[in-house]
């Protein structure tokens, strides 16, 4: 995933930009951070929202491993799913299977050998968030050179779309010495 990644950010990289990361995407954008970082490319900032550094575990335990039942009620717990999604059979069908490719992916990744990022770090996450805690997203600490900022905000889990997490990001890219695209 990681190289169809660089491919499709390669021509984003000549000008200043900042990398956001949600949840498993907040490993993928680290990585993808120093992957250009090491081409020379480095982001200004990266944000990673909702998931505890490299080294620290989720407060979860892993779901990917787990039968579909017990699996889908830890999917309904996360809160991101709409919940009318789940009286539909035939669509849970369709969808458990992508679910838990996606658990696999995000409870079973590592970190690529190399340095830590050079650039500042933003770690967020929802007060409500029962998958990080403080000693967790501290731990972002361990695989930065830059500065790490850690912030937790009103939420659970899933806060992209709430004006609070908005007004964080518009306030980070704010702080940033030099305009991003």
């Amino acid at each position: 995933m990681l190289e169809d990644l660089v491919r499709a950010t390669g021509t984003h990289t000549a000008r200043p930009y900042v990398l956001l990361g949600h949840s498993m995407g907040a490993a993928f954008a680290y990585e993808l951070g120093r992957h250009w970082s090491a081409l020379g490319r480095p982001p200004r900032a990266v944000l990673l929202v909702g998931r505890n550094g490299p080294t620290a575990r989720s407060l979860l335990p892993d779901l990917h491993g787990l039968p579909d039942d017990a699996f889908l009620d830890g999917v309904r717990r996360l809160g991101g799913t709409p919940p009318q999604l789940f009286d539909h059979p035939e669509l849970v069908a369709l969808f458990t299977p992508v679910l838990r490719a996606d658990f696999t992916l995000s409870e079973t990744c590592t970190p690529l050998p190399g340095p830590p990022l050079g650039c500042p770090l933003f770690v967020s996450a929802g007060t409500d968030d029962p998958m990080v805690d403080d000693a967790g997203l501290r731990d972002w600490e361990n695989h930065a050179d830059g500065d790490v900022h850690v912030e937790w905000l009103p939420g659970g889990h899933f806060p992209l779309d709430d004006p609070a997490f908005q007004n964080y990001v518009a306030g980070v890219l704010r702080r940033l010495p030099q305009p991003v695209v």
